[in-house]
């Protein structure tokens, strides 16, 4: 219920910024928001927001990437206020959360790479947050990793929502070609 609300004020402002030159701006702020609140992924507002404008896919994705870097760096900053005592208070479950034991392992063992890689990827990104914002505080450097690695993510779902269905699904009939003579086969 919850997230067809949100998913629903998303789409409304998306398409009310849609209808002037407000798309861009509005692609920093939602993903600022969803970065620092992690009420929806980002993708959420990325793919949508292409889907309205797709020959603009590569402003989304910058937009949208300097949002949510800006957003990882303000949680980095939050979390280096906190302290270890507050976090592990607010959140026990942090010590046995195997996803989140590995991120912070990767974190402390390769800094702000380790940030990249997890921009890059679907692995939640907030315990890495957590860790260097407890421990290494260099907020330049996870800014500049947070948006590389969000840069190319968002690129790439903002290309591939821009191109589908023309190019996307005729690579996929390329890579399987026996589903599209059964469709024919099914449609006479």
């Amino acid at each position: 219920m919850i997230r067809a609300r949100l998913g629903n004020v998303l789409r409304r402002a998306l398409e009310y910024a849609a209808h002037g030159h407000r798309l861009l701006p509005m692609c920093l702020v939602l993903s600022f928001a969803g970065t620092l609140s992690a009420a929806y992924p980002v993708t959420a507002v990325v793919v949508p927001a292409t889907l309205l404008a797709a020959g603009r896919w590569r402003a989304i994705s910058g937009f949208s990437a300097l949002g949510s870097a800006l957003g990882a760096t303000a949680l980095m900053y939050a979390f280096h206020h906190l302290g270890w005592t507050q976090l592990h208070e607010h959140f026990p479950q942090l010590a046995t959360n195997p996803t989140w034991i590995r991120v912070v392992e990767w974190a402390s063992a390769y800094g702000v790479l380790a940030l990249f890689a997890i921009a890059v990827s679907p692995l939640p990104q907030t315990p890495a947050l957590i860790f260097l914002g407890a421990a290494h505080h260099d907020y330049p450097s996870a800014f500049l990793a947070m948006l590389l690695g969000k840069l190319i993510k968002y690129a790439a779902f903002a290309w591939t929502s821009s191109h589908f269905p023309e190019r996307v699904g005729r690579g996929l009939s390329r890579l399987f070609p026996r589903t599209n003579q059964v469709d024919a086969e099914s449609d006479r």
